[in-house]
């Protein structure tokens, strides 16, 4: 059965500026256990890992309502691309014969106090996101139409995860508007991620 809402809200993600539209999405539907893919690779990206898809969906939105005025257009566009990239993992995770991980931990999810401390730790998180899918995409060494599958959609999640970092870190120069306190976070945020 086809399930129209579903290609509708993939549409209108796959055409907001928030998705790098240069990288195409793969259909992970056609992923098959055994062909050098472990569905086991993907969990953290939906579990409770600080770089989780679903940590980044509950810390976007709550920012996008906590700091609508200053940075909630941001937040929740890109919140919506990552319910995209959410769907894709989950549905690569089943295609690989993997079972969903229960329940869910928000002690990731942290929003900050201010619009430069949310701002920040979106970035950061899109930091880990990107180390994260890079290790994975590194793990993945077969030639099987299954590992074909998963290097193009890794490389669709880092195309995304890229522009959002992209954009977070533009609109933190912007709020901090001074270029040596942004280089201060900026290298802090480096560290932090080694």
């Amino acid at each position: 059965m086809i399930n129209y809402v579903d290609r509708m809200a993939d549409a209108l993600v796959d055409v907001l500026k928030y998705s790098n539209q240069d990288v195409e999405w793969v259909k992970p539907d056609d992923m098959k256990p055994n062909e050098g893919v472990e569905a086991e690779w993907f969990y953290p990206a939906i579990e409770s890992a600080e770089y989780s898809e679903i940590t980044a969906i509950l810390q976007y939105t709550q920012q996008e309502a906590v700091f609508e005025d200053e940075i909630g257009e941001l937040m929740l566009g890109i919140a919506l691309v990552e319910m995209k990239h959410y769907a894709h993992v989950r549905d690569a995770i089943v295609a690989l014969g993997g079972t969903l991980p229960k329940p869910y931990n928000s002690k990731n999810v942290n929003i900050g106090g201010t619009v430069v401390e949310a701002l920040t730790l979106a970035a950061h998180s899109e930091v880990a996101t990107i180390q994260f899918y890079k290790s994975v995409k590194a793990h993945i060494t077969a030639s099987t139409d299954t590992a074909d599958i998963a290097r193009k959609l890794l490389t669709k999640l880092i195309a995304d995860e890229s522009l959002h970092l992209k954009m977070l870190t533009q609109q933190l120069k912007k709020e901090v508007g001074d270029d040596k306190k942004y280089d201060e976070i900026m290298k802090k945020m480096v560290e932090d991620n080694k």
